[in-house]
């Protein structure tokens, strides 16, 4: 399985430390690409289930990625027992139309947090 060739477009990351926030939607970035990102988070039955259409990116204190557009790609439960009442989710977001600006900062932001060096 070591061997097994990516078959996405865009190979993909695991990252540490990020944190996206969609609204009122705030999650932990599991692995991240120039295509887009997944991340989990916890659900409760309160929560809009529409998806946003632009985001937040939190790499600690070093990186702020903001007016990210997102287009929402899959939603699943993960784990039925999560904190309290909730369940937690697996979210996949593929980024929008990107500008060079903000293609660099996501460069950064994959080189800074991914645990692939």
């Amino acid at each position: 399985m070591a061997n097994q060739r990516e078959s996405r477009r865009c190979r993909r990351f695991p990252v540490k430390d990020g944190v996206i926030a969609l609204d009122s939607v705030y999650g932990e970035i599991i692995d991240m690409s120039f295509g887009g990102l997944s991340f989990r988070y916890t659900a409760y039955d309160d929560m809009t289930t529409e998806p946003a259409e632009f985001g937040i990116i939190f790499g600690g204190e070093e990186l702020f990625f903001d007016n990210l557009p997102l287009t929402n790609v899959s939603d699943i439960v993960i784990d039925h027992e999560g904190d309290g009442d909730g369940e937690v989710r697996r979210r996949g977001m593929a980024f929008g139309e990107l500008v060079p600006e903000q293609v660099v900062i996501l460069a950064r932001f994959i080189r800074q947090f991914s645990l692939e060096k």
